[in-house]
């Protein structure tokens, strides 16, 4: 169960304390694998590099180059981790509010699912620390994110399909 220090789950090392060896989180930061000389952008307080709770559209566009605007916010579609992916930046009125990212691989199943969950949770904290976990769900907590991967049995309506998910909000009790 979650803990009460978490709106979503377990304790990690903050963005502040991983250090430099760290590499970048799962997110569009790390989406392209982009070559250059230029050194990767700190992360921002979404634990994703160079962006931070409330940022508007246009710093998102900025930030994330190719991505589209809409109404609710913006869209990235492209690899990440490299693997074909879409990320949503939900943009409310006091900014950037969420981000979730669904990777395009799907599952028949559940079980099918937690296969592939099972793996990428281990790479995940290997970057994240150590996660908790419940019912095909890992969590982790910063001091300015919660961060949940999950496999997403699909709504039923437009897919029985499952696929892998993970989302960035800001904590709640800040």
């Amino acid at each position: 169960m979650r803990t009460a220090a978490a709106v979503l789950g377990c304790s990690i090392l903050t963005a502040a304390c991983r250090g430099p060896s760290k590499p970048a989180p799962t997110g569009p930061g790390n989406a392209t694998g982009a070559t250059g000389a230029s050194a990767p952008a700190a992360l921002g307080t979404t634990g994703l590099p160079g962006l931070d709770w409330g940022a508007t559209t246009a710093t998102v566009l900025a930030r994330y180059p190719g991505s589209t605007a809409s109404a609710d916010g913006v869209t990235a579609r492209g690899a990440v981790d490299g693997r074909p992916a879409v990320t949503v930046f939900t943009i409310g009125e006091a900014g950037l509010a969420h981000v979730k990212t669904v990777w395009s691989a799907d599952y028949p199943s559940m079980e099918a699912c937690a296969r592939d969950w099972d793996a990428r949770r281990v790479e995940l904290d290997a970057r994240l620390g150590e996660s908790s976990a419940e019912n095909l769900a890992a969590f982790w907590d910063t001091a300015t994110t919660t961060i949940t991967f999950f496999c997403d049995p699909g709504d039923g309506e437009t897919s029985d399909r499952s696929v892998l998910a993970i989302t960035y909000g800001p904590r709640l009790d800040q």
